[in-house]
């Protein structure tokens, strides 16, 4: 965040954002990007005797963390459906992968800001209204509003007012280049009356900070909206800032971590360097070079060479006339340095202690599934406490939507309907075996036909009805 925009909000709408916050931002974005210059840029000296800039070798891990939390967390399907059939056939369709959902690419790009917003602490949908009708600084109701989100991170977030840890008022920031010029677009969401109210604002760079000018015309600069609940939502991991606990952001998962990060990238670096200096050397006596009419060195081995140099000048009876030299690689030792760091940072950003486990790793047999699965218990008790605030993030952006659906768009849903979020556990649990186990106990009674379409094809309980039929449910349709 431009030091300059958080001088602008806290003068013109007195919003006081923690600067030294989005500084640790910052970093950890360095750290998801794979180069934080201050650790991965070193000097050597180099045989010249003048320093030479170096970078080390790194596999970045930092964002492989954040895209498994993301992989995790989502699987490869996440339903969400209301209790009220038209509602959740309005938000899904009727298999939960239309609608809203599927025409806004909501879980996708769900999944991606949950990446995003695990590597640098918090993220936030906001729903945009185009076309929507506005009159009198008042949104009006419009059947030509569509519907859509835009995600940003924490980068773009800066909270206003803050209550039981939960953002209720938030500024969200955005850089935009118009016709060649850098602007800045500022939109702060803010209770009144009982009601949010959006002010537009954009901004342009000048010599002294920045000033505002009147940007797009076709966005007014106040909306009420008439709505009580926010027309955003964040997410953020279910951590505990230690940082800056009253700051509404959140803190990225690898926050208490960068040890191990560098500890990983300094192993890998060693791994790196011992097999790129593990070359072949072969010395050659002075004597055995020679030099042609431009007074060019050449060896007897000139041809698919890998390296020679000369020693000794003395007689070549008292001398070696070739001399090699091989390095050790030590992939051991160094195989085994990496997997230690990888071991503590899966450790420590809650993924467990052989999430990454290479095979052959110290001659290692491989783990049976069941010692995996057992190995496995924090990884499943902290994917599920992730889910809770996931879970809270995608119905405040469900219920933002449904009460435009509900008061814009006057599409006949209900903006208050009971919603569930369902995740993919296929990752922890044998779907298969689980499924055959669904149908046994539709067999038996004790799970309804249409239960069975809601939980495996994602289903709303009418449209379930209506293709098993009203009297005839049988299994064999399933």
């Amino acid at each position: 965040m431009d030091s300059t925009i958080l001088e602008y909000l806290k003068k013109e709408h007195g919003v006081a954002a923690p600067a030294a916050y989005y500084a640790m931002i910052d970093e950890w974005n360095a750290w998801r990007r794979g180069f934080y210059k201050p650790f991965h840029e070193f000097s050597e000296t180099g045989a010249s005797g003048f320093p030479v800039k170096r970078e080390l070798y790194r596999l970045n891990m930092a964002k492989k963390i954040c895209e498994d939390w993301a992989a995790l967390i989502f699987g490869e399907r996440t339903y969400v459906s209301a209790r009220d059939d038209r509602t959740s056939e309005w938000l899904g369709g009727y298999d939960g992968l239309h609608g809203l959902i599927g025409s806004t690419g909501f879980m996708r790009e769900a999944d991606r800001l949950t990446e995003k917003a695990f590597a640098l602490g918090s993220g936030a949908a906001i729903l945009r209204l185009d076309n929507a009708v506005i009159s009198d600084g008042r949104l009006r109701n419009g059947k030509d509003t569509i519907l859509r989100f835009d995600f940003v991170d924490a980068q773009h977030i800066v909270p206003i007012s803050v209550k039981g840890g939960k953002i209720i008022e938030a500024a969200f920031v955005s850089e935009i280049r118009l016709r060649g010029e850098d602007t800045v677009y500022i939109e702060l969401h803010r209770l009144e009356g009982g009601e949010y109210v959006i002010t537009n604002e954009w901004l342009r760079y000048t010599s002294d900070g920045v000033r505002r000018y009147d940007g797009e015309a076709k966005i007014p600069h106040k909306i009420r909206t008439g709505s009580r609940i926010p027309l955003f939502s964040v997410l953020t991991p279910n951590i505990s800032n230690c940082i800056d606990e009253n700051c509404g952001l959140g803190v990225s998962v690898f926050a208490e971590a960068i040890d191990c990060l560098k500890g990983v990238d300094l192993a890998y670096n060693n791994f790196c360097r011992d097999l790129k200096l593990g070359g072949k050397k072969v010395f050659l006596n002075r004597s055995l070079v020679m030099r042609d009419g431009r007074g060019v060195m050449y060896t007897p081995d000139d041809v698919a060479q890998q390296l020679f140099v000369t020693i000794g000048d003395g007689d070549i009876t008292n001398e070696v006339m070739i001399k090699e030299h091989n390095p050790e690689l030590r992939t051991g030792e160094n195989a085994d340095a990496v997997q230690h760091q990888l071991d503590y940072l899966s450790f420590r950003c809650g993924l467990g202690t052989r999430h990454y486990l290479f095979s052959g790793v110290q001659g290692k047999a491989q783990l049976t599934a069941t010692q995996y699965t057992g190995e496995k218990q924090d990884l499943i008790q902290n994917t599920a406490h992730h889910r809770v605030n996931v879970q809270e993030f995608i119905e405040g952006a469900m219920r933002a939507a449904m009460w435009a659906g509900a008061n814009i768009q006057k599409c006949g849903i209900d903006p208050d309907s009971e919603l569930e979020v369902r995740f993919d556990d296929s990752y922890f649990i044998d779907s298969e075996s689980e499924r055959a186990r669904d149908r046994e106990e539709v067999a038996a009674g004790l799970m309804l036909p249409y239960e069975y379409r809601m939980k495996w094809r994602g289903e709303s309980a009418e449209s379930a009805k209506e293709i098993l039929g009203s009297n005839k449910a049988e299994l064999a349709e399933i």
